[in-house]
């Protein structure tokens, strides 16, 4: 009986990291649709391996990462700083919701669930806005290149992307093995 409220500990927190990253990402969405309108945003993706399609939207088993494609040539530099930041504050709301729930909640494992929700989104909203590419923080930082005379092709920029992704994944990797994955 313990292996079947184990198993479903672990799929029920992945839910809720996938919640996590659909959110975030949905608050992406919410910006572009409400600057550009609904026919600029072409995918919304949340986690990896996807499992799940239904017209713009993908999910994944993989709580690993999350992307909204849109017709970002035609955004302004305002409009991509604030598609940009949405995300993040999209977590930081809901990080504000899962303290909320640790609070209200008495029983203790759900709490303790809310409160590790409650990090793990102050968190995607910090490390997103660190400026490294692809990350948010650096979407902001890349518009404000052209008026320091830094203009980007799209092949550099992709190629920035990917060493960014690298650097992303194993710093992550590193991260989680030297410091632990869970601290209160």
């Amino acid at each position: 009986m313990d292996w079947l409220r184990a198993a479903f500990a672990i799929v029920f927190t992945l839910g809720l990291f996938i919640i996590s990253l659909l959110v975030h990402e949905l608050g992406h969405t919410v910006a572009v649709w409400g600057m550009m309108g609904w026919d600029k945003v072409k995918v919304i993706s949340a986690g990896s391996v996807s499992f799940f399609r239904h017209g713009k939207l993908r999910l994944g088993i993989l709580p690993t990462w999350g992307y909204v494609l849109y017709a970002e040539d035609e955004a302004t530099p305002e409009m991509r700083r604030i598609i940009a930041v949405a995300g993040p504050m999209a977590s930081l709301m809901l990080a504000g919701v899962f303290s909320l729930l640790h609070i209200v909640i008495q029983a203790k494992g759900w709490s303790e669930a809310m409160y590790a929700m409650a990090l793990a989104n102050y968190a995607i909203c910090g490390f997103n806005l660190i400026p490294i590419p692809p990350l948010d923080g650096w979407k902001v930082v890349e518009t404000y290149l052209p008026s320091l005379g830094i203009l980007l092709t799209r092949e550099s920029r992709a190629r920035l992307y990917q060493w960014g992704t690298i650097i992303v994944v194993v710093g992550s990797c590193l991260y989680v093995a030297i410091v632990g994955p869970y601290h209160r």
